[in-house]
């Protein structure tokens, strides 16, 4: 059976929704594949978007969306030269289902993989351990939460903790605990957003409480360390680093996220804000110091590229989760292989064009000898 010429598929977890006003269809992620789409059409690219459960075993086709006049369309698409993976964190039988379709698919048509995945935060911590003496530096002291004693243990070595999921994202499930005049404070955010608050007794009482709600969850520890501004926002430095047509790593951009004032998260889904890092850091260390952490931000978010991929595989793009305490100390918090552009959007200089170009020049770089120019639509899909 003759296959026609593959193209970029971008896999996606979620289902599309029906828009009840318009009738048309919206995808997860709608504006960034939008997007992207646009790009791939002026560059001459064939790009589709596709579940795996459209997927069909037995006739080896597959369906997916493509984007005509300005909106989705389901149509019967190619199968895929090169993957785009933008699924969120599965769990292990979902990612072993994942990981066979994808060798199903393989079989029929050979395909590369644009971006792997990264595993949980307490792997990415050990990565930056093995590395080298800087990187080892940024990462925050981390225990493997076991039960309510192992919580007691990491209080009476830092007294505040702070503890959030080995594989979650969003800031969704962080939990705050910390002493006051008559017990200890726990707060934070459940699974599925919503704030959490509730004064406990006594640490025994606390760590009780959090071990309830953590459930069989795999959770990790760490101080809860100094990372709120002036006004006692929380907030974290993202920055973008992506390969560019040649293969190269390079630093598309970095963006303060700054979270409600007295949360504990700075999460945009958690209603935060975005304001360009250098902007950022100069309020709170000034100009001196905050360009010489900008600088340090920029430099070590490539070395940090460098050394997850010498750990974990390809990647085509990371988002980099820098904590910055008052006196300019510099943590790694996480490193996100699906990350959003959402804190890039409304920045001047073309980084939000930029962050949706490069996956698609590596892209073309990685299907040299395979064919992702555009042909005539009705050749492609149907």
């Amino acid at each position: 059976m003759k296959r026609s010429a593959g193209g970029i598929g971008v896999m996606i977890g979620g289902a599309p929704k029906l828009n009840s006003s318009n009738g048309r269809l919206r995808l997860p992620e709608d504006g960034f594949l939008s997007a992207l789409a646009q790009r791939a059409e002026e560059l001459r690219l064939s790009l589709y978007v596709f579940r795996l459960e459209g997927f069909g075993l037995e006739s080896g086709s597959l369906t997916g969306y493509v984007r005509e006049g300005g909106e989705w369309l389901e149509r019967v698409v190619p199968l895929p030269s090169v993957i785009y993976d933008r699924c969120g964190p599965l769990a292990a039988a979902g990612r072993r289902g994942h990981a066979e379709l994808l060798r199903r698919l393989n079989t029929l048509r050979p395909h590369v993989l644009l971006n792997g995945w990264m595993p949980g935060k307490n792997s990415q911590y050990e990565a930056l351990r093995r590395s080298s003496p800087e990187l080892a530096a940024l990462a925050p002291p981390t225990l493997l939460l076991s039960g309510a004693d192992t919580l007691k243990e990491a209080a009476s070595r830092w007294g505040s903790v702070f503890l959030k999921p080995d594989g979650g994202m969003k800031g969704r499930g962080v939990i705050a605990a910390a002493p006051q005049d008559s017990g200890w404070l726990v707060r934070g955010r459940g699974n599925d957003g919503r704030p959490l608050r509730s004064e406990q007794p006594d640490l025994n009482a606390a760590a009780e409480l959090i071990t309830r709600i953590v459930g069989s969850k795999r959770y990790l520890i760490q101080p809860q360390l100094p990372l709120c501004d002036r006004q006692g926002r929380p907030f974290d430095i993202r920055a973008l680093v992506q390969k560019d047509g040649r293969g190269r790593w390079r630093l598309t951009g970095t963006a303060m996220r700054r979270g409600r004032p007295g949360g504990i998260a700075s999460n945009l889904h958690g209603g935060g804000e975005a304001l360009p890092a250098r902007d950022g850091l100069v309020l709170l260390l000034g100009h001196k110091a905050a360009e010489q952490c900008a600088g340090d931000i920029d430099r070590l978010a490539l070395s940090t590229a460098d050394a997850a991929e010498s750990a974990f595989g390809r990647f085509a793009e990371l988002g980099l989760d820098f904590g910055v305490t008052p006196d300019g100390r510099l943590w790694l918090l996480e490193m996100n292989s699906r990350p959003g552009r959402d804190a890039f959007a409304a920045f001047p200089g073309g980084i939000a064009q930029m962050a949706v170009e490069r996956p698609l020049l590596y892209a073309r770089l990685l299907s040299e000898g395979q064919s992702l120019t555009s042909t005539a639509p009705e050749a492609s899909f149907r």
